[in-house]
Order: structure tokens, then sequence, then C-alpha cells
């Protein structure tokens, strides 16, 4: 369908959706490979983080830009995969504290990057790591992303057949995160998928403002 021409709107009378001035800031979290700094690209729009199919990790510092997305100002940051059991612990308490100032000043929403076709070993305590490295609360705010969405319309299925039929280990992922979750297909310029993931977004920065 074409978009309509938004009309055009007075910058003071703005009608940013969540409290004006404030920013949201975007975690992107998951194990090499899933994904994470294609789909950063994805929600930003444009090809920002360094981002290649490999197995090996390409992020390797905590990156982040500012953008606006569906009249929200946001924070996007990228990280290296700090739930690689071979790194060490020294290097992971650095990445995650620069994490964390990246965003101390603000809501943060956690979204974990995963692959929609391949749920590894790896992965299996990856909320238990999460809390480990942020604390419990990150249960209230990460929201999942799961990557490579043409692999289930390739298969017929949407994602709550997905979502039905996965493994139990995913099952419990999921429910830790009170079963929030996005499909991306990173190669694709929809917009749609990002609205989905903000309107996510905005629901818990929502929540834990009460």
């Amino acid at each position: 369908g074409k978009h309509k021409e938004k009309p055009y709107s007075d910058p003071k009378k703005s009608s940013k959706r969540g409290h004006a001035g404030t920013t949201v800031n975007l975690v992107l979290l998951g194990m090499a490979g899933t994904g994470k700094s294609a789909s950063g690209n994805t929600i930003l729009g444009q090809k920002h983080f360094v981002s290649r199919p490999s197995s090996t990790a390409v992020t390797t510092n905590c990156q982040n830009v500012q953008t606006e997305i569906s009249g929200v100002d946001v924070n996007v940051i990228d990280t290296p995969d700090i739930f690689d059991d071979d790194m060490k612990s020294s290097v992971r308490d650095k990445h995650v504290k620069r994490c964390k100032q990246l965003y101390e000043s603000g809501p943060f929403v956690f979204v974990l990057v995963m692959h929609v076709s391949r749920f590894t070993d790896g992965e299996r305590d990856i909320m238990e790591k999460l809390e480990k490295a942020f604390g419990r609360e990150v249960r209230g705010r990460t929201i999942i992303l799961f990557t490579r969405g043409d692999d289930l319309q390739q298969a017929g299925m949407g994602l709550e057949d997905f979502l039905h039929s996965c493994q139990p280990d995913l099952k419990k992922i999921l429910e830790k995160c009170g079963k929030r979750c996005v499909l991306f297909e990173n190669h694709r310029s929809d917009s749609a998928q990002v609205e989905k993931l903000m309107d996510n977004v905005i629901r818990v920065t929502e929540e834990k403002q009460k």
C-alpha cells in the first residue's frame, strides 16, 4: 500500500510518543552470528553497524547510534557476544560496564537477538547469563528479536506456529521475557517489523514507569 504523506506538524507541538525529551536505550544482545548488527541496521534503517554473515564475532566493542524511530528518540546499542564462554570474565565485565554506561541515562530495553531456525546449546541458559550480567530486572525489560523470518516463511509457518512448536528450553526463555517477541527479516527494509518492535519497546518502558 502507498504511504500517506504525513501532514506537516509543528515541531513545538511535538507528537512524540513516550515522554518528550526521553531517549529510550535499545541494547542489542545475543550470541555471535545471530544477526545482532544486521538487526541494528534494520532498526536504524541504515547500514551503520558492521555486519556480515560470520560465526566469529564481527562486533568487538559496544557501539551506539542515536536516532528517532516512530516518533521516539532511540539510542541503539550494539554489543559484542558477552555470552561467549571463551571470553575472559575481565573482558566481559568491561563490556557489561560500558553497556551500562551507555544506557544509564534513561529507560532501557534489552533486545535479545536469536536466530529463528537455530537454537543452540549456548542459548539455553542465556537468560541466566543476562541476569548475572545485568541483574534480575532484565526479565521485565527484554524483548526477543528472532532473525531470519524468511526461514519460517519458507517452511510455511507463522510466528505463532513457531512459538507453539518450539523447543521447551526456548519456550522457557520466552516465558521469562513475558512472551514479548518480534520476527525480523533483515534483508527487507520493512518498516512494519520495526514498528512492531517499537510498540513492544514503548509497552516495556511504560510498564516500568508505573
